[in-house]
């Protein structure tokens, strides 16, 4: 599972150690390279230390705006007491964490945050490798709503990509990852892929293991999202040929027209030869 800019290297780990892999990759508002997305085209022009700075400053701000400034304490000196935390509501803790997990990512250094800005641009190298190329089984959540990645871009992976799976979230933005019921969603797949009913607990008492029901969910949403591929190629498929065949009608057509109008224009010629 990987979350925009961790997507280029989830798909390489796809198409380096595909062994290594079991059930399906999925991908949170993946990056899609500025080539395929066509967006952030105004950074190609802007030199390659200034997006460090920029990159670095905006992180350190923020760190500052939450109450912590840049590289002075540990992520774990932030924990919550107890006793606040027992007053606290359920969203607060949730923020509280959010900001925890913010804090720790960025607690050694901006160096890796960097370096993912420069992969992402595809400034030093290519990802070494297309979309297109990986046939390990994808899964993409995208919120409508993202500011970053388009839409477009997302259902450009679905289109092109030989087993790629695309779910929208209506009014979903770049931190789809943290709503509860996309996690909660991908953790079920993960879980119903996994799963070995010989080995399971649940499947071995008469009772129908829930497991099983996302298998069956899952299986009958593959066979569903297969379908619609082929429906739409085929779709696609006969809107070309109509096209092909209405092009070969007005050729047709505009060959007669031509035709009829050569004796018309020969037939004025020789009536003003002959008035003159």
């Amino acid at each position: 599972m990987a979350h925009s800019a961790g997507a280029p290297y989830a798909l390489a780990c796809a198409m380096r150690i595909p062994h290594k892999l079991q059930g399906t990759i999925y991908l949170v508002c993946p990056w899609v390279s500025t080539t395929v997305a066509n967006n952030f085209k105004w950074l190609r022009f802007v030199p390659t230390p200034v997006m460090k700075f920029t990159n670095s400053a905006g992180i350190s701000i923020q760190q500052i705006m939450h109450g912590r400034q840049p590289y002075s304490t540990k992520p774990s000196s932030h924990r919550t007491s107890g006793a606040l935390a027992a007053q606290m509501s359920s969203f607060e803790k949730k923020q509280q964490l959010g900001l925890a997990i913010l804090k720790a990512s960025f607690a050694e250094n901006l160096s890796g945050a960097n370096n993912d800005l420069i992969m992402c641009f595809e400034r030093r190298r290519t990802f070494g490798f297309s979309y297109t190329d990986v046939d390990h089984p994808v899964h993409v959540f995208h919120g409508t709503k993202d500011d970053r990645i388009p839409v477009s871009a997302v259902k450009w992976m679905e289109d092109n990509m030989p087993d790629c799976r695309l779910t929208l979230v209506e009014g979903g933005k770049h931190s789809l990852f943290l709503r509860a019921e996309v996690v909660d969603t991908i953790f079920k797949s993960i879980a119903a892929q996994l799963h070995v009913k010989d080995k399971c607990r649940l499947c071995m008492i008469p009772t129908k293991c829930w497991l099983m029901e996302e298998v069956e969910n899952e299986r009958k949403e593959r066979e569903l999202q297969i379908q619609r591929k082929v429906e739409a190629s085929f779709a696609k498929l006969s809107r070309s040929q109509s096209i092909k065949t209405s092009d070969q009608n007005y050729d047709i057509n505009n060959q007669r027209s031509s035709a009829d109008r050569v004796p018309q224009t020969n037939d004025k010629l020789l009536s003003i030869y002959t008035y003159f």
